[in-house]
């Protein structure tokens, strides 16, 4: 068992907590597959059920957030999730298990692909839908992202998501913050 992360930590904090190395190509299978699993698992139980939604959300329209969600409802899903854990998968399940029944590593797996259909995140339309959490600002504002099972990392246009003109690392690059709902905050 490894100590819980917020559920709003970065991949690279997930992976790291995990003991897993985000340069490593297995790490990021394993990582897509955990991915998969949670996709899965939103698909065919919360996304577009409104009777699972907390009272306050009752009028809500989807794409519904992780808060939207009764507790219930979310961890539910989380057992689900575990319980049809492939076995490249469950060893890291194993990891985020705490008293309570409650699993953080499902839990944040799972949080941030409701996170990307909740239409408040300006990443949410981006062509990197389903893994937004690659994006890592970095490199003196250079915002790059992996291209899934082909292990290049591209520049990428920083509100479009689209690959940037020029790699030209001399050309300066916006200084563009976008609001981060997740972290209650803006980012670069």
């Amino acid at each position: 068992m490894t100590q819980p992360l917020i559920r709003s930590a970065s991949k690279r904090q997930f992976l790291e907590a995990l003991g897993l190395n985000g340069s490593d190509p297995s790490t990021e299978n394993k990582y897509w597959l955990m991915k998969e699993e949670a996709i899965r698992a939103y698909q065919t139980q919360l996304q577009g059920r409104s009777d699972l939604l907390r009272p306050e959300y009752k009028n809500q329209v989807p794409p519904y957030g992780a808060a939207h969600f009764t507790l219930a409802a979310f961890g539910a899903t989380i057992q689900l999730i575990y319980a049809d854990a492939s076995p490249t998968t469950r060893p890291y399940y194993n990891k985020g298990r705490f008293h309570g029944g409650d699993n953080w590593v499902i839990g944040w797996m799972l949080y941030h692909v409701c996170r990307y259909r909740d239409s408040r995140n300006v990443r949410a339309n981006s062509r990197n839908f389903h893994d937004d959490d690659d994006l890592d600002v970095s490199n003196g504002g250079t915002l790059t992202t992996r291209i899934h099972g082909f292990g290049k990392t591209i520049p990428l246009n920083r509100l479009t998501g689209n690959v940037a003109a020029s790699t030209n690392s001399n050309q300066a690059t916006p200084n563009t913050a976008f609001y981060d709902p997740a972290r209650n905050g803006f980012r670069r």
